[in-house]
């Protein structure tokens, strides 16, 4: 009996011991937890940072380009006006050029926040106009690359 009681008396001294630890495995997991949880938080950042940089850095090239094109078509109309070739066609060929520059104008003013929300807003206005945009320039970008490949191939 003194025997069971011993074993008692010391099984009842293991439980504080026991719950001491399993509240400080506890405590070290929370802590882990959170460490990962901030660690993770500030790679989501420091990529999202990386990702806006690079998006604004092409946002202003497309910008330079569409204010170049905008340039090229209207030197264009300027030509076939002055060979009276394009009395006609003249005046859509500027309105045309007039509103590249307009874009490429925006597009420079604009932060790449103001344009993903626009492109956002475009896009649940005109589903299939964005559908049809967005396929475009995925023909435009595949057949870019696959010429720039065979470029670089035959070089």
């Amino acid at each position: 009996m003194a025997d069971t009681q011993d074993m008692n008396t010391q099984g009842g001294s293991d439980a504080p011991f026991t719950e001491q630890v399993k509240d400080q495995v506890k405590q070290q997991t929370q802590q882990v937890v959170q460490q990962g949880q901030q660690y993770a938080g500030q790679a989501v950042d420091l990529l999202s940072t990386r990702v806006k940089t690079a998006l604004s850095q092409q946002k202003d090239h497309l910008a330079t380009g569409v204010t170049d094109l905008a340039q090229v078509v209207k030197q264009s109309a300027d030509d076939l006006r002055g060979k009276g070739l394009g009395s006609l066609a003249s005046p859509y060929i500027e309105q045309a050029a007039q509103k590249l520059t307009d874009f490429g104008t925006t597009a420079q003013q604009k932060d790449i926040d103001e344009v993903l929300r626009d492109t956002e807003d475009f896009a649940r206005l005109q589903p299939a106009v964005f559908v049809g945009i967005a396929t475009l320039v995925g023909f435009v970008a595949a057949r870019f690359l696959k010429s720039s490949g065979q470029t670089a191939a035959s070089a």
